[in-house]
């Protein structure tokens, strides 16, 4: 299909909208302006009569009078006679040539006039004589008739229909001239438009609009700008889903050691309460309930962290929100060194807390602090040695509450320091453990915006995190 240049095809409009006016000014000065110009000249003669009515009501036909009944004659090229009630001439002013001093008035006009009724009327012209055009007013006790050449009005509308004619022609030439200018004003930016859209189109996005305007137009640049971002931000993702689609198998891997990972510490701790209570090592119903009830909280703990697996997985990509609320930290410790020194009974691990006050509150995920300390203490316990000592320190600052967890063993090797937080990191001499831990910390603790490190000590290692004071104390 053959496509038109939107350039011609306003063009091309704007003309056409020009002519139909030239037209119809065309038609109107044709066919109406003669009528118009005559109607115009019996109105300039009725105010002109009207006046002279006014002045010989209030001089009479003085001097003044006679002089402005000439003047009125001069303005109009015609003559201005005064008639008494039978028709005759009382006096006359004004010089027509071409046109009798007598002028024969039909019997119509003076019954209407006679009626008190102002009555313009055409006086023909006969034997070479001109054709005028006369205005006959009633007054008290007279007639004042005004004429005026027909001949000099045909004159002035034949010389105004050829100014309008070269008046229409300039229009018509000024019209395809602004048309031009004003197409090309709007096909400017359109065009611009489509050299963008046409550049979106072959995937290149970092083609902008970049003209500042306040109009439909610019709404339009700007919106194809925002669909412009939104592409390439699209298929930048795209290429980064794409890019992870190629490991997706060392994606699986990781979700599984993730998901063993996260499970290992509840399951061990369920089964080391199952354990117990088959073997019946409870020494009263107390402490049998206890048992119970320590399960039932690890069995709706890994409930929870199925359902939240998902979630933890995108800890690195930043997706994942923390929800803050206060807490107090101290009975959270407490519980967990609790349950650690029933499941690690075996290696005779000395466990404590080192604090204070007895309570600290903080502002913070408490699900995923927990966590925190779970997984630093978990990593503690395989790094400790048998019948050795792990103790977590809760320090006071002006408004941060510093948690520290120590462990007796040997130190972390300098070349390892840089590479635990990593995810499956593992030094050549850990046994134990997947390595998704301390990179679980890591993400969790950048999310709280914490302070977090690892030093080695004479005696071990301590790991060390920085959270926000409550403000206030629930």
């Amino acid at each position: 299909m053959k496509k038109t240049s939107i350039f011609i095809k306003l063009l091309g409009m704007f003309i056409f909208f020009a002519l139909v006016i030239i037209g119809i000014l065309w038609v109107m000065q044709s066919f109406f302006l003669k009528d118009f110009y005559h109607k115009q000249k019996i109105n300039q003669m009725k105010n002109y009569g009207l006046e002279l009515e006014n002045q010989i009501r209030d001089s009479g036909f003085s001097q003044e009078t006679l002089d402005e009944m000439e003047k009125t004659a001069q303005l109009l090229n015609g003559r201005v006679t005064v008639m008494d009630n039978n028709g005759s001439i009382s006096i006359q002013q004004g010089n027509m040539m071409g046109i009798p001093r007598m002028v024969r008035i039909p019997t119509e006009i003076w019954r209407r006039v006679r009626n008190r009724e102002i009555v313009p009327f055409r006086i023909p012209g006969h034997m070479g004589r001109m054709e005028s055009i006369g205005l006959l007013i009633p007054a008290d006790n007279y007639f004042l008739l005004i004429q005026t050449p027909l001949e000099v009005i045909e004159e002035s509308v034949a010389i105004s229909k050829q100014f309008y004619l070269y008046i229409l022609l300039v229009a018509f030439i000024a019209a395809i001239f602004l048309s031009m200018i004003l197409s090309r004003t709007i096909t400017k930016p359109l065009v611009k438009l489509n050299k963008v859209a046409s550049e979106m189109s072959k995937l290149n996005f970092d083609v902008r609009w970049d003209e500042d305007r306040g109009d439909e137009i610019g709404e339009l640049g700007e919106t194809i700008n925002f669909l412009m971002d939104k592409l390439k931000k699209t298929f930048g993702d795209l290429k980064q889903e794409l890019l992870k689609e190629k490991d997706l198998e060392k994606m699986r891997k990781q979700f599984v050691a993730r998901v063993s990972h996260e499970l290992q510490t509840p399951i061990a701790l369920v089964g080391g309460y199952t354990e117990a209570l088959q073997d019946k090592v409870y020494t009263d119903e107390d402490e049998e309930r206890e048992y119970f009830q320590i399960i039932e909280e690890e069995m709706s703990k890994m409930s929870n962290m199925v359902r939240d697996l998902l979630d933890l997985s995108q800890l690195e990509s930043g997706s994942f929100k923390v929800k803050v609320e206060t807490f107090e930290i101290s009975s959270v410790i407490e519980n967990l060194l609790s349950k650690f020194r029933i499941l690690h009974r075996d290696k005779n691990l000395q466990f404590s807390i080192t604090a204070k006050n007895e309570e600290y509150y903080v502002s913070g995920d408490e699900y995923r602090i927990e966590q925190v300390i779970t997984n630093l203490l978990q990593n503690a316990v395989n790094h400790c040695s048998i019948n050795g000592h792990i103790d977590i320190k809760i320090t006071e600052g002006i408004d941060k509450i510093v948690v520290e967890v120590f462990n007796e063993g040997n130190p972390i090797k300098e070349e390892d320091l840089p590479y635990i937080w990593e995810s499956f990191y593992k030094s050549r001499d850990r046994k134990s453990g997947t390595g998704l831990g301390l990179a679980i910390v890591k993400n969790v603790l950048d999310l709280h915006k914490s302070d977090y490190g690892v030093l080695n000590t004479s005696k071990g290692v301590v790991f060390f995190f920085h959270l926000e004071k409550a403000r206030e104390e629930v």
